[in-house]
């Protein structure tokens, strides 16, 4: 399962190996125009720098919020007040369809701006939280990997984003156990 919000939140990559690097995804305008494409907020167009920031603060605020819910929380109230701001700082209008021989009403963005991008990706974490199970929320075992994802397993005990992070982990425990045999 995929949320627009776990990609963004992702978008400040660490190296799951450890070896300190990262990668600030949000000024790479080959990425956020792939990410666009993905989630369909190509019509906003390229985000100045304003836009970007306000990326940035939306991803510092769905990661607190997303951490919480990892560790079996619940987000504060001032976190979902700022959600709930980021949210309404796009209106949308009902608007009437013709759908074949039916009708159907769809809520449309007055304006396909970088804060309708924002309010969407808010949007996602939102239908994450009610529609699906909070507590599937994880966020990587590998303590230098961060990546956050929804487990998806059927018992319900994923603990790494992908298996490079299991057997990188995996590997370094064997390789501790070899040269400390006495500490198993």
């Amino acid at each position: 399962m995929e949320f627009a919000c776990l990609d963004l939140v992702n978008s400040d990559w660490h190296d799951h190996r450890g070896s300190g690097s990262r990668r600030e995804y949000l000024d790479d305008r080959a990425w956020l125009t792939r990410f666009a494409d993905k989630w369909g907020f190509s019509e906003a167009g390229e985000p100045d720098g304003t836009a970007v920031a306000r990326l940035k603060y939306l991803r510092a605020l769905l990661r607190e919020m997303l951490e919480a819910l990892a560790e079996g929380k619940r987000p504060s109230a001032r976190q979902v007040s700022e959600l709930n701001s980021v949210m309404g700082a796009s209106p949308t209008v009902r608007v009437l369809q013709a759908s074949g021989e039916s009708y159907r009403l769809e809520l449309v963005p007055k304006a396909k701006d970088w804060d309708w991008v924002a309010a969407e990706i808010a949007a996602s974490f939102a239908e994450m939280v009610t529609k699906h199970d909070p507590t599937r929320v994880r966020v990587c075992a590998n303590p230098v990997c961060h990546w956050v994802f929804y487990d998806e397993s059927r018992n319900r005990t994923r603990r790494w984003c992908e298996n490079t992070c299991a057997n990188l982990l995996k590997v370094r425990r064997f390789r501790e156990r070899r040269r400390n045999p006495k500490s198993t």
